[in-house]
């Protein structure tokens, strides 16, 4: 009998001393019971939130063994939004993830945005660990075949200005776009978007194991993370099958390059098909419409990042319900994402093609296999031409991360934006001239600044 206390007791022991080597993640799947969030045709946000949530803890829990999963819920129950900072404090935990769905009254919006608060005295130093998960994010679903990315954004909502830790709200898609609301209901799409989040943990938990972020690898991400990731997709995270996922993409991107390399056609014929394309596909996509108020728990920033916002008509329900601070967080949506650049078509080509130069620099960066970018005019707003240099953060910016700033003549002009379609940046421009009235459209040929009627016509060849 002795023996078998004994036993107990070391078995006790070692499970304490194992719990308490591990790490708290906290995944919030938004809205649930009597709050059902945003309404689409086929089904209900709090549903699709539940379901992927449970998918990218199972996801986690399979494969991060030192990283403990808390939901708030696991069933359809309502919670406030207090209840659930409370579930995320009491427990210490180190992440807190909220999974949310978009909706707007313009059925063409799509694609998904984070975001993350900046202003909140008890984050400290924490909030760069917010900014890098909602980049990381943002990359992840482009390189889970999501065609849009609406950006990263800054505001201040209830979970994330009401938790301790690390805090990113995700919106992962629009329910009132039909073909989103398919993809988001189907449990393929669930399994891939939880996958997409996953990738995203893991890459954020390797890069932040050193107990603090970079502001290089901010600044780089802020410019890439429009960028896929050029690594193979996985819809179950296991380390085999990403390693001959990986080997097998090599080998194809290896024959295709032999296949290029035999091909007689010139590489300027080349570059011209592919900006004809894009241009062609660009025209094809459909005006967002007009952007409604948006609904703010404090007279701060509007905006916050270049990011992609080609329907800003889209209310962001999550950031909306939860910038006001109340239980329910309601259909409505955070408002007009003023944060716009347009960037976010998501795919590989475009993305690549016609960079935004680097801040205060004002050339493209040229890879290898981007070889077309100096070849594909492109857009961009410009907020204001200052005397010197603005930093991170400068009250000036309103809020607004600027692309890049381009000397010229001892001044700087400030570039916000990023866009190869004119439609697209001329709605944007709308939304900017809210907050900078003097803001006006410029284009872009590489490192070379061009006239707007040049690009255009450039376009059209």
């Amino acid at each position: 009998m002795k023996r078998i206390c004994l036993f107990i007791a070391f078995c006790a022991m070692v499970f304490c001393v194992d719990a308490a080597r591990k790490v708290t993640w906290v995944i919030d799947p938004g809205h649930g019971g009597r709050d059902v969030g945003c309404e689409g045709k086929m089904t209900q946000e709090k549903d699709i939130t539940l379901s992927v949530a449970k998918e990218l803890a199972k996801l986690v829990k399979k494969n991060m063994k030192d990283v403990r999963v808390v939901l708030t819920r696991e069933r359809d129950k309502f919670l406030s939004l207090q209840e659930r900072c409370d579930i995320a404090n009491g427990r210490g935990a180190a992440l807190f993830v909220s999974i949310h769905v978009n909706s707007a009254p313009n059925q063409f919006a799509r694609g998904t945005e984070s975001f993350f608060a900046t202003n909140v005295p008890l984050k400290g130093t924490q909030s760069g660990k917010s900014e890098l998960l909602a980049l990381l994010l943002q990359r992840q679903y482009l390189s889970h075949g999501r065609e849009v990315s609406r950006g990263v954004k800054q505001r201040e909502l209830y979970v994330c200005e009401h938790t301790n830790m690390p805090c990113v709200l995700t919106e992962i898609g629009f329910i009132s776009n039909l073909n989103e609301e398919a993809y988001l209901n189907s449990k393929d799409g669930q399994r891939e978007l939880a996958d997409a989040i996953y990738q995203a943990l893991e890459e954020w938990k390797e890069k932040t194991k050193g107990g603090s972020v970079s502001r290089r690898e901010l600044r780089n991400l802020r410019f890439t993370h429009y960028d896929p990731v050029r690594v193979p997709r996985t819809q179950v995270a296991s380390k085999k099958s990403s390693a001959k996922s990986s080997s097998s993409s090599e080998a194809t991107t290896a024959q295709a390059t032999r296949s290029a390399k035999s091909t007689p056609q010139p590489q300027k014929a080349k570059a011209k098909d592919v900006a004809t394309t894009a241009a062609s596909a660009a025209e094809t996509l459909e005006s967002p419409s007009t952007p409604t108020t948006e609904q703010s728990s404090s007279s701060q920033q509007a905006l916050s990042s270049p990011t992609e916002q080609q329907d800003a008509a889209g209310q962001d329900k999550g950031a909306g319900s939860q910038e006001k601070g109340t239980d329910s967080q309601g259909k409505g949506t955070a408002g007009q994402d003023k944060g716009a650049a347009s960037q976010g078509k998501g795919t590989a080509e475009q993305t690549k093609a016609g960079q935004a130069p680097a801040a205060g620099k004002g050339k493209t960066t040229a890879t290898k296999d981007s070889v077309v970018t100096a070849q594909r005019p492109y857009f961009a707003i410009q907020l204001m031409n200052t005397s010197a240099k603005l930093k991170e953060g400068d009250y000036r910016l309103k809020g607004f991360i600027p692309t890049a700033q381009i000397p010229a003549g001892g001044r700087f002009k400030i570039i916000y934006g990023h866009s190869e379609n004119y439609k697209e940046i001329k709605n944007e421009l709308a939304d900017v001239r809210e907050t900078f009235p003097e803001a006006f459209i410029v284009a872009f040929l590489g490192d070379k600044q061009i006239t707007t009627a040049e690009a255009i016509q450039l376009q059209k060849r």
